[in-house]
């Protein structure tokens, strides 16, 4: 026996029947399809970012800035807004915007990115923090301890970053099923960057330990923060 005759065995007799056309509603269904459109690389930063700068721009046009700025290097206050602003921008960058050629962002890149930005920054706060000695305020200055100037610029951050986690958060949590919290730390870490840039030019207290506990400190925290968050979306 061959295998034709073998095959031929299995036939029905007269043959297979052929197929029955498409029916009227699937041929109608099938012509009205239209292509999907395909996410944009830099649609969702666009989108976080453009919202979450509102509250910056409206923090800085109507809260006063420090009194010591005239007074404090033109070099520092340019390479320290810098600093800030492209910790925000990167950070942000790596959270959202995939590589070429992929879908979704890496955590990878996102986490290195947004570390070395917090790195950066805490290593300029201990070595290069400036002061203009009778303008630049103290905590007692303000009757503040050092915890409460702290925790109120800590919570001044927090307000930053709000809307950079939610929106953020939003338009990732179906997008990194793996690595979310690396994701989540350069989400937050580029939330608290913005804050950070604002207190920047609003923050009358200059020295180093408020600078670093509470400016890159604040930054940390909504860095973690975000981790957590987004590694419980990615629970879910």
């Amino acid at each position: 026996m061959t295998v034709d005759d073998f095959d031929g065995g299995l036939r029905p007799p007269g043959g297979f029947a052929p197929p029955p056309a498409p029916s009227p509603d699937l041929l109608r269904t099938v012509d009205g399809m239209k292509p999907v459109r395909t996410r944009t690389r830099f649609g969702a930063f666009a989108l976080v970012a453009l919202l979450g700068l509102v509250w910056p721009l409206i923090a800085l046009g109507h809260l006063p800035l420090r009194r010591d700025l005239e007074a404090l290097p033109a070099w520092w206050v340019i390479t320290a807004a810098a600093l800030w602003g492209m910790s925000f921008v990167l950070s942000l960058a790596a959270a959202l915007v995939p590589r070429r050629g992929d879908v979704l962002p890496a955590p990878g890149r996102a986490s290195r990115v947004s570390g070395t930005a917090m790195a950066v920054l805490l290593l300029f706060a201990l070595v290069a923090t400036a002061q203009a000695p009778g303008l630049s305020a103290r905590p007692e200055d303000l009757h503040f301890t050092l915890f409460r100037s702290c925790v109120h610029c800590i919570r001044f951050v927090f307000e930053i970053s709000a809307v950079f986690l939610l929106v953020g958060l939003l338009a990732l949590r179906r997008l990194v099923p793996v690595g979310g919290p690396r994701v989540g730390l350069a989400l937050g870490a580029a939330g608290g960057a913005m804050g950070g840039l604002v207190l920047h030019f609003i923050c009358p207290i200059a020295g180093t330990a408020h600078v670093v506990l509470a400016h890159v400190g604040g930054m940390m925290l909504a860095a973690a923060t975000g981790a957590l968050l987004l590694s419980g979306i990615a629970r879910r």
